[in-house]
Protein backbone atom coordinates (compact mmCIF):
# COMPACT_ATOMS: atom_id res chain seq x y z
CA UNK A 1 0.00 0.00 0.00
CA UNK A 2 1.11 3.36 -0.69
CA UNK A 3 2.85 5.45 2.17
CA UNK A 4 4.87 8.80 2.08
CA UNK A 5 7.77 7.10 0.12
CA UNK A 6 7.87 7.43 -3.41
CA UNK A 7 9.37 3.70 -3.87
CA UNK A 8 6.19 2.15 -3.33
CA UNK A 9 4.82 -0.74 -5.86
CA UNK A 10 0.91 -0.36 -6.56
CA UNK A 11 0.39 -3.68 -8.07
CA UNK A 12 -2.73 -3.22 -10.29
CA UNK A 13 -4.74 -6.35 -9.44
CA UNK A 14 -7.84 -7.69 -10.47
CA UNK A 15 -11.04 -7.34 -9.04
CA UNK A 16 -11.21 -10.49 -6.88
CA UNK A 17 -7.61 -9.15 -5.45
CA UNK A 18 -9.18 -5.85 -4.84
CA UNK A 19 -12.20 -7.37 -2.94
CA UNK A 20 -9.50 -9.25 -0.63
CA UNK A 21 -7.48 -6.26 -0.37
CA UNK A 22 -11.21 -4.36 1.02
CA UNK A 23 -11.85 -7.01 3.23
CA UNK A 24 -8.33 -6.99 4.61
CA UNK A 25 -8.77 -3.26 5.74
CA UNK A 26 -12.38 -3.94 7.60
CA UNK A 27 -10.76 -6.75 9.28
CA UNK A 28 -7.94 -4.52 10.18
CA UNK A 29 -9.98 -2.18 11.66
CA UNK A 30 -12.34 -4.38 13.30
CA UNK A 31 -9.95 -4.54 16.18
CA UNK A 32 -10.67 -2.61 20.40
CA UNK A 33 -8.19 -0.01 19.20
CA UNK A 34 -8.44 3.04 17.40
CA UNK A 35 -6.75 2.66 14.17
CA UNK A 36 -3.03 4.54 14.24
CA UNK A 37 -1.95 7.59 12.97
CA UNK A 38 -0.04 5.47 9.74
CA UNK A 39 -3.07 3.29 9.58
CA UNK A 40 -5.18 5.87 8.60
CA UNK A 41 -2.53 7.09 5.73
CA UNK A 42 -1.98 3.54 4.21
CA UNK A 43 -5.79 3.46 4.12
CA UNK A 44 -6.13 6.82 2.43
CA UNK A 45 -3.80 6.18 0.18
CA UNK A 46 -4.96 2.70 -0.49
CA UNK A 47 -8.70 4.14 -1.45
CA UNK A 48 -6.81 6.52 -3.55
CA UNK A 49 -5.41 4.82 -5.84
CA UNK A 50 -8.10 3.60 -7.92
CA UNK A 51 -11.99 3.93 -7.79
CA UNK A 52 -12.38 0.17 -8.00
CA UNK A 53 -10.37 0.44 -4.04
CA UNK A 54 -13.38 2.76 -3.25
CA UNK A 55 -16.04 1.09 -4.46
CA UNK A 56 -15.21 -2.25 -3.07
CA UNK A 57 -14.83 -0.67 0.56
CA UNK A 58 -17.58 0.44 -0.16
CA UNK A 59 -19.49 -2.22 -1.63
CA UNK A 60 -18.40 -4.79 1.57
CA UNK A 61 -18.99 -2.32 4.09
CA UNK A 62 -22.97 -2.50 2.99
CA UNK A 63 -23.04 -5.61 4.45
CA UNK A 64 -22.68 -5.00 7.91
CA UNK A 65 -24.36 -2.90 10.36
CA UNK A 66 -21.16 -0.56 11.22
CA UNK A 67 -22.14 0.46 14.87
CA UNK A 68 -19.90 3.29 15.38
CA UNK A 69 -20.73 5.37 12.20
CA UNK A 70 -22.64 8.79 12.04
CA UNK A 71 -26.15 8.07 11.29
CA UNK A 72 -25.67 10.27 7.93
CA UNK A 73 -22.85 7.49 6.86
CA UNK A 74 -24.79 4.39 7.70
CA UNK A 75 -24.46 1.85 4.57
CA UNK A 76 -26.37 -0.86 5.98
CA UNK A 77 -28.71 -2.49 4.05
CA UNK A 78 -32.49 -1.59 5.98
CA UNK A 79 -33.67 -4.95 7.76
CA UNK A 80 -30.00 -5.74 8.38
CA UNK A 81 -29.32 -7.81 11.70
CA UNK A 82 -28.51 -5.78 14.59
CA UNK A 83 -25.00 -5.99 15.35
CA UNK A 84 -23.78 -8.52 17.88
CA UNK A 85 -20.65 -7.85 20.39
CA UNK A 86 -17.69 -10.16 19.82
CA UNK A 87 -18.75 -11.08 16.04
CA UNK A 88 -15.19 -9.74 15.05
CA UNK A 89 -13.78 -13.36 15.32
CA UNK A 90 -16.54 -14.83 13.03
CA UNK A 91 -15.56 -11.75 10.33
CA UNK A 92 -11.96 -12.78 10.70
CA UNK A 93 -12.85 -16.39 10.28
CA UNK A 94 -15.43 -15.54 7.14
CA UNK A 95 -12.88 -13.83 5.20
CA UNK A 96 -9.46 -16.40 5.93
CA UNK A 97 -11.90 -19.32 4.56
CA UNK A 98 -12.43 -18.01 1.57
CA UNK A 99 -16.15 -17.09 2.36
CA UNK A 100 -18.40 -13.93 1.23
CA UNK A 101 -20.30 -12.20 3.38
CA UNK A 102 -23.93 -11.50 3.50
CA UNK A 103 -26.18 -8.84 4.58
CA UNK A 104 -28.00 -11.23 7.47
CA UNK A 105 -24.24 -11.30 9.14
CA UNK A 106 -24.75 -8.12 11.11
CA UNK A 107 -21.81 -8.43 12.41
CA UNK A 108 -20.34 -4.76 13.65
CA UNK A 109 -17.12 -3.08 12.50
CA UNK A 110 -15.39 -0.85 14.89
CA UNK A 111 -14.35 1.99 12.36
CA UNK A 112 -13.92 5.34 13.32
CA UNK A 113 -16.48 6.97 11.85
CA UNK A 114 -14.91 10.59 10.99
CA UNK A 115 -12.28 8.40 9.04
CA UNK A 116 -14.43 6.05 7.61
CA UNK A 117 -16.88 9.27 6.28
CA UNK A 118 -13.89 10.68 4.73
CA UNK A 119 -12.25 7.74 2.86
CA UNK A 120 -16.00 6.27 1.64
CA UNK A 121 -17.60 9.84 0.99
CA UNK A 122 -14.55 11.29 -0.57
CA UNK A 123 -14.53 12.38 -4.20
CA UNK A 124 -11.09 10.77 -4.71
CA UNK A 125 -11.46 10.43 -8.91
CA UNK A 126 -9.07 7.49 -8.46
CA UNK A 127 -6.08 10.21 -8.11
CA UNK A 128 -2.39 8.74 -7.51
CA UNK A 129 0.57 10.06 -6.78
CA UNK A 130 4.42 9.52 -6.91
CA UNK A 131 5.64 5.57 -6.20
CA UNK A 132 5.38 2.73 -8.72
CA UNK A 133 3.03 0.98 -10.30
CA UNK A 134 2.87 -2.30 -12.53
CA UNK A 135 0.41 -5.33 -13.96
CA UNK A 136 1.42 -8.89 -13.60
CA UNK A 137 1.00 -11.27 -16.53
CA UNK A 138 -2.41 -10.70 -18.50
CA UNK A 139 -3.10 -7.94 -16.48
CA UNK A 140 -4.30 -4.10 -17.62
CA UNK A 141 -5.21 -1.39 -15.65
CA UNK A 142 -4.88 2.57 -15.38
CA UNK A 143 -4.70 4.63 -13.40
CA UNK A 144 -5.15 8.83 -13.47
CA UNK A 145 -2.54 11.12 -12.09
CA UNK A 146 -3.26 14.22 -10.15
CA UNK A 147 -2.31 16.52 -12.92
CA UNK A 148 -5.66 14.75 -14.84
CA UNK A 149 -3.46 12.58 -16.82
CA UNK A 150 -4.70 9.30 -17.51
CA UNK A 151 -2.08 6.31 -17.66
CA UNK A 152 -3.51 2.62 -19.04
CA UNK A 153 -0.61 0.05 -18.18
CA UNK A 154 -0.66 -3.37 -20.62
CA UNK A 155 0.47 -6.93 -19.99
CA UNK A 156 3.43 -7.20 -17.70
CA UNK A 157 4.08 -3.92 -17.48
CA UNK A 158 6.26 -1.11 -14.68
CA UNK A 159 6.19 2.55 -14.06
CA UNK A 160 7.85 4.96 -12.17
CA UNK A 161 5.82 8.40 -11.73
CA UNK A 162 7.69 11.23 -10.60
CA UNK A 163 5.70 14.79 -10.42
CA UNK A 164 8.06 17.87 -9.46
CA UNK A 165 7.03 21.64 -9.84
CA UNK A 166 8.61 22.24 -13.31
CA UNK A 167 8.82 18.45 -14.70
CA UNK A 168 6.10 15.53 -14.86
CA UNK A 169 8.61 12.78 -15.21
CA UNK A 170 7.43 9.17 -15.91
CA UNK A 171 9.97 6.25 -16.15
CA UNK A 172 8.69 2.95 -18.67
CA UNK A 173 10.68 0.40 -16.73
CA UNK A 174 9.13 -2.62 -18.83
CA UNK A 175 5.83 -3.52 -20.76
CA UNK A 176 3.79 -0.91 -22.85
CA UNK A 177 1.89 1.79 -21.30
CA UNK A 178 -1.06 4.40 -23.17
CA UNK A 179 -0.53 8.17 -21.88
CA UNK A 180 -3.25 10.62 -22.23
CA UNK A 181 -1.67 13.77 -21.02
CA UNK A 182 -3.11 16.51 -19.46
CA UNK A 183 -2.32 20.06 -20.95
CA UNK A 184 0.17 22.29 -18.90
CA UNK A 185 2.72 24.22 -20.90
CA UNK A 186 4.77 25.02 -17.67
CA UNK A 187 5.51 21.47 -17.12
CA UNK A 188 6.31 19.62 -20.04
CA UNK A 189 5.39 15.79 -19.48
CA UNK A 190 8.53 13.35 -20.41
CA UNK A 191 8.19 9.08 -20.70
CA UNK A 192 11.81 8.03 -20.55
CA UNK A 193 12.64 4.57 -21.81
CA UNK A 194 15.88 3.47 -21.49
CA UNK A 195 18.27 5.97 -22.93
CA UNK A 196 14.89 7.32 -24.93
CA UNK A 197 12.63 10.23 -24.16
CA UNK A 198 9.32 11.32 -25.04
CA UNK A 199 8.16 14.91 -24.79
CA UNK A 200 4.51 15.73 -24.56
CA UNK A 201 2.24 18.51 -23.60
CA UNK A 202 -1.25 17.55 -24.46
CA UNK A 203 -1.82 14.30 -26.38
CA UNK A 204 -1.82 10.83 -26.39
CA UNK A 205 0.10 8.17 -27.46
CA UNK A 206 1.61 4.69 -26.35
CA UNK A 207 5.03 3.75 -25.44
CA UNK A 208 6.60 -0.05 -25.89
CA UNK A 209 10.32 -1.30 -24.48
CA UNK A 210 12.10 -3.43 -26.38
CA UNK A 211 15.41 -4.91 -26.04
CA UNK A 212 16.64 -2.59 -28.67
CA UNK A 213 14.27 0.18 -29.49
CA UNK A 214 10.78 1.95 -27.81
CA UNK A 215 8.22 1.85 -29.88
CA UNK A 216 6.10 4.90 -29.87
CA UNK A 217 2.25 5.48 -31.57
CA UNK A 218 0.64 8.75 -31.46
CA UNK A 219 -3.01 8.38 -31.56
CA UNK A 220 -3.32 12.47 -30.60
CA UNK A 221 -1.67 15.58 -30.77
CA UNK A 222 2.49 15.67 -31.15
CA UNK A 223 5.00 14.15 -29.52
CA UNK A 224 9.19 14.88 -29.85
CA UNK A 225 11.70 11.99 -29.31
CA UNK A 226 15.00 12.51 -27.45
CA UNK A 227 17.94 10.71 -26.34
CA UNK A 228 18.99 11.35 -22.85
CA UNK A 229 22.21 12.29 -21.93
CA UNK A 230 22.03 11.80 -18.04
CA UNK A 231 23.73 8.73 -16.40
CA UNK A 232 21.46 6.03 -15.19
CA UNK A 233 21.91 5.85 -11.35
CA UNK A 234 20.23 2.21 -10.56
CA UNK A 235 19.61 -0.85 -12.62
CA UNK A 236 17.17 -1.38 -14.53
CA UNK A 237 13.60 -3.22 -13.21
CA UNK A 238 14.99 -3.07 -9.78
CA UNK A 239 12.40 -1.51 -6.90
CA UNK A 240 14.91 1.53 -6.83
CA UNK A 241 14.25 2.36 -9.85
CA UNK A 242 13.66 6.33 -9.62
CA UNK A 243 11.72 8.59 -11.95
CA UNK A 244 14.53 11.48 -12.27
CA UNK A 245 13.82 15.22 -14.04
CA UNK A 246 15.43 15.16 -17.50
CA UNK A 247 18.23 17.26 -17.16
CA UNK A 248 20.39 16.72 -20.49
CA UNK A 249 18.84 15.66 -23.80
CA UNK A 250 19.15 15.61 -27.79
CA UNK A 251 16.63 15.93 -29.94
CA UNK A 252 15.93 13.27 -32.44
CA UNK A 253 12.71 14.01 -34.05
CA UNK A 254 9.40 13.76 -33.66
CA UNK A 255 6.06 12.35 -34.28
CA UNK A 256 2.39 13.41 -34.95
CA UNK A 257 -1.08 11.91 -35.00
CA UNK A 258 -1.72 8.66 -37.04
CA UNK A 259 2.86 8.00 -36.76
CA UNK A 260 4.93 4.81 -35.71
CA UNK A 261 7.99 4.45 -35.09
CA UNK A 262 11.17 1.95 -33.80
CA UNK A 263 12.68 4.41 -32.38
CA UNK A 264 16.25 3.56 -31.40
CA UNK A 265 17.88 6.08 -28.57
CA UNK A 266 21.57 4.73 -29.55
CA UNK A 267 21.34 5.59 -33.16
CA UNK A 268 23.65 7.68 -34.64
CA UNK A 269 21.22 10.28 -36.58
CA UNK A 270 17.82 10.21 -36.56
CA UNK A 271 15.21 8.35 -35.26
CA UNK A 272 16.89 5.16 -36.36
CA UNK A 273 14.28 3.63 -38.03
CA UNK A 274 11.56 4.94 -40.58
CA UNK A 275 8.28 6.73 -39.39
CA UNK A 276 5.15 4.73 -40.43
CA UNK A 277 1.67 6.40 -41.49
CA UNK A 278 -0.89 4.59 -39.91
CA UNK A 279 -4.87 4.19 -41.41
CA UNK A 280 -7.15 4.64 -38.87
CA UNK A 281 -7.70 1.27 -39.50
CA UNK A 282 -4.04 0.15 -38.18
CA UNK A 283 -4.08 2.59 -35.15
CA UNK A 284 -7.36 0.82 -34.41
CA UNK A 285 -5.42 -2.42 -34.22
CA UNK A 286 -2.15 -1.56 -32.78
CA UNK A 287 -3.95 0.25 -29.89
CA UNK A 288 -6.55 -2.45 -29.72
CA UNK A 289 -5.02 -3.90 -26.50
CA UNK A 290 -6.63 -0.65 -24.75
CA UNK A 291 -9.59 -2.13 -25.14
CA UNK A 292 -8.93 -5.58 -23.95
CA UNK A 293 -8.71 -7.27 -27.57
CA UNK A 294 -6.19 -8.71 -30.12
CA UNK A 295 -6.78 -8.37 -33.21
CA UNK A 296 -4.75 -9.81 -36.23
CA UNK A 297 -5.09 -9.06 -40.15
CA UNK A 298 -2.41 -11.07 -42.03
CA UNK A 299 -0.03 -11.29 -39.56
CA UNK A 300 2.49 -14.07 -39.84
CA UNK A 301 1.94 -16.99 -37.21
CA UNK A 302 5.10 -16.76 -35.63
CA UNK A 303 4.22 -12.81 -34.83
CA UNK A 304 0.88 -13.36 -33.50
CA UNK A 305 2.23 -16.01 -31.02
CA UNK A 306 4.76 -13.92 -30.07
CA UNK A 307 1.95 -11.40 -29.06
CA UNK A 308 -0.54 -13.81 -27.95
CA UNK A 309 2.42 -14.89 -24.89
CA UNK A 310 2.65 -11.69 -23.72
CA UNK A 311 -0.60 -12.25 -21.84
CA UNK A 312 -0.28 -15.68 -20.87
CA UNK A 313 1.60 -17.86 -18.67
CA UNK A 314 1.21 -20.45 -20.95
CA UNK A 315 4.74 -21.15 -23.06
CA UNK A 316 3.18 -21.22 -26.65
CA UNK A 317 5.52 -22.82 -29.45
CA UNK A 318 5.99 -23.47 -33.31
CA UNK A 319 6.60 -26.55 -33.28
CA UNK A 320 6.67 -26.91 -37.09
CA UNK A 321 8.30 -23.96 -39.48
CA UNK A 322 6.36 -24.99 -42.35
CA UNK A 323 3.11 -23.16 -40.22
CA UNK A 324 5.35 -20.50 -39.19
CA UNK A 325 4.42 -17.55 -42.22
CA UNK A 326 0.93 -19.10 -42.03
CA UNK A 327 -1.29 -15.42 -42.41
CA UNK A 328 -3.87 -14.98 -39.23
CA UNK A 329 -6.00 -13.03 -39.26
CA UNK A 330 -9.30 -12.43 -36.44
CA UNK A 331 -9.98 -10.77 -33.10
CA UNK A 332 -9.68 -12.47 -29.80
CA UNK A 333 -10.51 -11.14 -26.38
CA UNK A 334 -6.86 -10.74 -23.74
CA UNK A 335 -7.24 -13.84 -21.57
CA UNK A 336 -9.16 -16.04 -23.80
CA UNK A 337 -6.07 -18.30 -24.78
CA UNK A 338 -7.90 -20.85 -25.21
CA UNK A 339 -10.99 -19.79 -27.43
CA UNK A 340 -7.85 -18.83 -29.56
CA UNK A 341 -5.96 -22.16 -29.59
CA UNK A 342 -9.81 -24.03 -30.62
CA UNK A 343 -9.78 -21.12 -33.48
CA UNK A 344 -6.00 -22.35 -34.93
CA UNK A 345 -7.10 -26.20 -34.88
CA UNK A 346 -10.93 -25.04 -36.37
CA UNK A 347 -10.01 -22.40 -38.88
CA UNK A 348 -6.32 -22.74 -39.78
CA UNK A 349 -5.57 -26.10 -39.67
CA UNK A 350 -3.37 -26.53 -36.56
CA UNK A 351 -2.61 -29.46 -34.15
CA UNK A 352 -2.74 -28.86 -30.69
CA UNK A 353 -1.04 -30.51 -28.37
CA UNK A 354 0.07 -29.82 -24.77
CA UNK A 355 3.11 -31.96 -23.25
CA UNK A 356 2.57 -30.76 -20.25
CA UNK A 357 0.17 -28.07 -18.50
CA UNK A 358 2.08 -24.61 -18.78
CA UNK A 359 3.26 -25.61 -22.66
CA UNK A 360 1.04 -26.04 -26.01
CA UNK A 361 2.66 -26.84 -29.45
CA UNK A 362 1.53 -25.99 -32.71
CA UNK A 363 2.19 -28.30 -35.77
CA UNK A 364 0.32 -28.65 -38.74
CA UNK A 365 -2.40 -31.23 -38.79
Amino acid sequence: MQGGSMDNVHNLTPEQDIEQQAADWLLRLDAEHKPSKSEIDELTAWVQRSPAHKEQLQRLAQYWHCANLPAELSLAPSGSAPSEPGNGNLLSRLFSSGWRATATLGVALSIAGALTMNLLTSDTSGISGNGIYETRTGEQNSITLRDGSVIQLNTGSRIHVNFVDKQRTVSLIAGEVHFQVAKDKTRPFIVKAGEGLVRAVGTAFSVRLHPEAVKVVVDEGKVALATSLDSPNSKSGSSRDTAETVKRAVDRGYLVQGQTVEFVPEAGDGLGNEIQELKQDDLDQQLAWRTGMLLFSGEPLAEAIAEINRYTSLEIKIIDQQIADLKIGGHFKVGETEAMLQALEISFGIRVTRPNPDTVHLALK
